[in-house]
């Protein structure tokens, strides 16, 4: 078994050398742990966007299969149907080309650069007791590589990985085997020794920003669509229990490897929000829209705006208005003519010249031909004359 643990970490070494590698450039121009590594961190990041990328498109279609697996559930309802329920569950995967395990892939993703990280590690903070030989000598000038000599503390790191000729080889040698930055050593662990709970605390803040992190990263992709932890229970179990999984490997492992995933993860939700936002990936809160929406869009339009179904609603309206306050003056018209015609008060009350008011209006009121009626001093005059 050792001897083929051994093939396989052969077999991985030059990819671990260059990682190493390229931490210790990153060290060398800002020569600060956390940042190199965040540094080296953008740096994967940008390799596996593609991965990513993919990652959302598959989330957010399976987000959008919610009501499609609501009704399936509604449908096989019961113990004794959970064999069809998940076959046409399966089926109904396939037809649409996602995977159901989309929503932890994320996650996934950064297992296989975290383990080659988390091995880089492991070697740069090598270190070995007393009396163990080491590939330098340190002198007066610093370290000289073409000399071994023996430790002779309790503690001295043996740096593997990277070149003896490097800042952080020589600053990793002065420390013991410890990456100090800020006051704090990110080889050490939070289950690791701490003299004091305050200095355990930064331990415990990076954890917990890791995995607050990953259950940001989620729920800001089922925020889009609140219906899809419904219709698909198992997912948003998986989902939730994943974090805290991850959180049992968060402290075990040295505070630098939790500056890893916090910075991995922050950098997949700004990734998922730039997809969302500039639409390259459909949001999946936003619901096809159903038969007839647009038509029923128009007519609230049509509704709102005079000249269409509204406006007709309301020229009938007021054309009923219209006509009957018409048909209500023709009565009113004509009665109005007739009292000018048989008396005085007409006259009295309209203020002369009934016949060419009343007498007009009521002949235009019914569409005659206008001739004024005679007036009533005139026809008096007539019937005196005959007798």
């Amino acid at each position: 078994m050792s001897s083929f643990t051994h093939a396989i970490g052969s077999i991985f070494q030059p990819l671990l050398k260059f990682v190493a590698e390229v931490l210790a450039f990153l060290y060398s121009i800002v020569p600060s742990y956390p940042v190199a590594v965040t540094l080296l961190t953008i740096l994967i990041m940008a390799l596996v966007t593609p991965l990513t990328v993919k990652s959302t498109k598959n989330m957010a279609a399976m987000q959008a299969l919610a009501p499609e697996m609501k009704k399936l559930q509604q449908k096989y309802k019961g113990a004794e149907n959970r064999t069809q329920l998940n076959e046409e569950m399966m089926r109904l995967y396939k037809e649409h080309k996602v995977n159901p395990a989309s929503g932890c892939l994320p996650m996934l993703l950064q297992m296989p650069a975290f383990l080659v990280l988390y091995d880089v590690i492991r070697g740069i903070t090598n270190t070995v007791g007393r009396g163990a030989t080491l590939p330098y000598a340190v002198t007066a000038s610093g370290i000289d590589p073409t000399t071994t000599s023996k430790c002779t503390s309790a503690v001295c790191a043996d740096p593997r990985y990277i070149s003896p000729s490097t800042t952080m080889y020589h600053d990793i040698v002065a420390a013991h085997g410890r990456l100090m930055s800020g006051g704090m050593d990110f080889a050490n662990k939070l289950l690791g020794h701490h003299s004091s709970l305050w200095v355990a605390a930064p331990f415990l803040v990076l954890v917990l920003a890791a995995v607050g992190l990953q259950y940001l990263q989620m729920a800001r992709l089922n925020a889009r669509n609140p219906q899809a932890a419904s219709a698909n229970p198992q997912a948003a179990a998986l989902q939730k229990y994943m974090p805290l999984i991850f959180g049992f490997i968060y402290l075990n492992v040295a505070a630098i490897l939790n500056v890893y995933f916090i910075v991995s993860s922050a950098i997949r939700i700004l990734t998922q929000e730039i997809l969302f936002r500039r639409g390259i990936v459909p949001g999946p809160g936003a619901p096809p829209p159903a038969a007839g929406s647009k038509k029923s869009g128009v007519d609230k339009v049509e509704r709102a705006v005079p000249g269409s179904a509204g406006k007709g609603g309301g020229k009938d309206r007021g054309g009923g208005a219209t006509g009957g306050s018409k048909a209500a003056g023709q009565p009113t018209g004509a009665d109005e003519s007739e009292a000018a015609a048989t008396g005085p008060t007409g006259a009295d009350r309209n203020g002369a010249s009934p016949g060419s008011v009343n007498g007009k209006g009521a002949a235009d009121a019914n569409g005659s031909d206008g001739r004024k009626s005679p007036h009533p001093r005139a026809k008096g005059k007539r019937e005196r004359k005959a007798r």
